[in-house]
C-alpha cells in the first residue's frame, strides 16, 4: 500500500482479522528461539535476520561523512552541541552503548549514521538522538533491509482510547527509555557501531549500541515483545500487572483505569510492579482523581503543559488531555496559507489533524475531497493553485473552525455537559467526548 493509499484508508474501517504473514510469524519464532533473561531479570534478544549479513557493504564512509556534516552544524549551534554531548554522554553512563576497542573495529558490521529531533512538547526528554538503519551500504542494502520487522503485537489504538474513556478513574503513565532497556546480544551488537566525539578536537571513537535501537526495523516488536514475555514470565506473582501488559499498553505508554480509587491504585502497584522484575521503570503517572496519585513521589508524575488560556494538559498518546476536567481537548488554529497555495501546502495543512478517534472527520473530510480533486486533475505537488481552487480552499480553511465547532456542538449537545470552547483569536480549543460518569 502507497502512502497516499494509507492516507485515504484511515477513513475506512477494516474487518477485525488481521492474517500474519510468513515474515511475521518467522520473527516471532526467531524471537521465542533466541531471547533470553538475564539473572538481573531483564531481557536480551537477537536481531531478526531476513537477508544474509553477506548482502552488507562499506557503510562506514558514509557514517563518517554524516557524522563531519553533524559536527560542522553543531560547531555552529553551541547550546545543540551541549545537549547532544549530553545525551550521549548519558547514552554512555547508563552502559547502553560501549567503546569499541581499535582491536576490534574490524568486527563492526554495520555503522548508523545519526543526528537529532527536538520535541518541544516532551515534558523530559527535549532533544532526542536518532540513529539511521535504513542508510545504504556500498552494495546498496541497509541493515533495515536484511532485518524483519515483526509483526504488531498490541492493540489497536482506537481500541485502547475507546476503552480508556469508558473507566471513571483514569491511570496513565510511561515506561522509562523502554527500547534501551532491552539488551542486544553482544554479536549482534556489532550490527550497531557509530561514531562519535565531544568535541572536534578529540580523536573519533567507535562505539557499538548494547540495547534495542530505535530507527532499526524490529526495535519496536522486540521491546514490546520483550515486555509482553514478561507479562508471561511473571503472570503467577501480578496476574493484574500481567494482563494490563497485555492490554493497556501501546508501545511504552500506560492507559488504563478502572471503576474505584482503590481498583486504580491496584493497577498502578501491579504494573509497576511486574515491570521492574524486567527492569523497567514507569513514571509519568498521571490521573483524573488526584487522590490515586498520592502516594507517588512528585518527580515520578506527570508534568503539565499549558494552553493559551492557562488551562493544564498532557498528551495521552498523541491526544490532549486535561485530568482535571477529564476531557480530551482539541486546537484548531486558522492554516497559515502560503502566498501562492499548492498541492503540497494543502495536503500539509491536512495532515496537521491528529483525530485517531475520528471525532472531526466529517469536517476534515470536506479537506480530503478539496485534495482529491486536485489529485485528479493532476497539479503537481508545487504548481499553484487555479484562481478558482485558490479561492475555494481560501474558504475551506477560513471556515474550518466555525465547521468544527458547528460539527462537534451539533454531535455532542444530547451528551451534556460533553463540551467546553474556548476562543483565544484564530484558535479554538474544542473539549469534547468527556468520560461517561454513570
Amino acid at each position: 500500500m502507497t502512502t497516499r493509499e494509507r492516507f485515504w484508508d484511515v477513513e475506512n474501517c477494516p474487518g477485525p482479522i488481521v492474517q500474519a504473514t510468513k515474515e511475521e510469524l518467522d520473527c516471532e519464532a526467531h524471537f521465542v528461539k533466541n531471547y533470553t533473561r538475564l539473572p538481573a531479570g531483564d531481557y536480551s534478544v537477537r536481531l531478526p535476520l531476513k537477508l544474509h549479513l553477506d548482502s552488507l557493504g562499506d557503510s562506514y564512509p558514509q557514517a563518517l561523512r554524516r557524522f563531519l556534516s553533524l559536527e560542522r552544524k553543531l560547531t555552529k549551534h553551541p547550546g545543540l552541541r551541549v545537549k547532544y554531548a549530553a545525551f550521549m554522554k548519558e547514552y554512555r553512563d547508563l552502559g547502553h552503548m560501549s567503546p569499541v576497542p581499535a582491536s576490534e573495529v574490524s568486527s563492526c558490521r554495520y555503522f548508523l549514521p545519526h543526528h537529532c529531533v527536538m520535541k518541544e512538547d516532551s515534558t523530559t526528554t527535549k532533544l532526542r538522538v536518532v540513529f539511521d538503519g535504513s542508510a545504504a551500504t556500498s552494495t546498496g542494502y541497509s541493515l533495515n533491509d536484511v532485518l524483519m520487522a515483526g509483526p504488531v503485537i498490541q492493540p489497536k489504538l482506537f481500541h485502547i482510547l475507546i476503552r480508556f474513556r469508558s473507566h471513571p478513574v483514569a491511570v496513565t503513565g510511561d515506561i522509562c527509555k523502554m527500547y534501551r532497556c532491552v539488551k542486544v546480544s553482544q554479536e549482534d551488537s556489532y550490527l550497531q557501531c557509530i561514531v562519535w566525539r565531544d568535541s572536534p578536537i578529540d580523536d573519533l571513537q567507535v562505539y557499538k549500541l548494547d540495547t534495542v535501537t530505535y530507527g532499526t526495523k524490529p526495535a519496536s516488536f522486540l521491546s514490546v515483545r520483550a515486555m509482553q514475555q514478561l507479562s508471561i514470565d511473571e503472570q503467577a506473582s501480578f496476574p493484574m500487572g500481567s494482563e494490563i501488559l497485555r492490554r493497556d499498553f501501546y508501545v511504552d505508554d500506560l492507559i488504563s483505569g478502572s471503576g474505584t480509587v482503590k481498583d486504580a491504585i491496584s493497577i498502578m502497584q501491579q504494573t509497576a510492579g511486574i515491570l521492574a522484575k524486567g527492569k523497567l521503570k514507569l513514571r509519568k503517572w498521571c490521573s483524573n482523581i488526584p487522590l490515586v496519585l498520592e502516594g507517588v513521589p512528585a518527580e515520578d508524575k506527570e508534568s503539565f503543559m499549558k494552553f493559551e488560556d492557562g488551562s493544564d494538559f498532557t498528551k495521552t498518546l498523541g491526544l490532549a488531555w486535561d485530568p482535571a476536567s477529564d476531557q480530551l481537548l482539541f486546537s484548531f488554529s486558522a492554516f497559515q496559507s502560503p502566498l501562492r497555495p499548492c498541492r503540497r501546502s494543502v495536503l500539509s495543512a491536512i495532515a496537521k489533524f491528529y483525530d485517531p478517534l475520528g471525532l472531526v472527520g466529517p469536517v476534515i473530510t470536506r479537506c480530503k475531497i478539496f485534495l482529491q480533486q486536485l489529485c485528479k486533475e493532476k497539479l503537481s505537488w508545487d504548481e499553484s493553485l487555479p484562481e478558482t481552487h485558490n479561492t475555494k480552499w481560501l474558504d475551506i480553511s477560513q471556515s474550518l473552525i466555525l465547521r468544527c465547532m458547528g460539527f462537534v456542538m451539533q454531535a455532542l449537545m444530547p451528551m451534556e455537559p460533553a463540551f467546553m470552547w474556548f476562543l483565544k483569536g484564530i484558535k479554538v480549543l474544542a473539549i469534547c467526548f468527556a468520560r461517561s460518569r454513570a
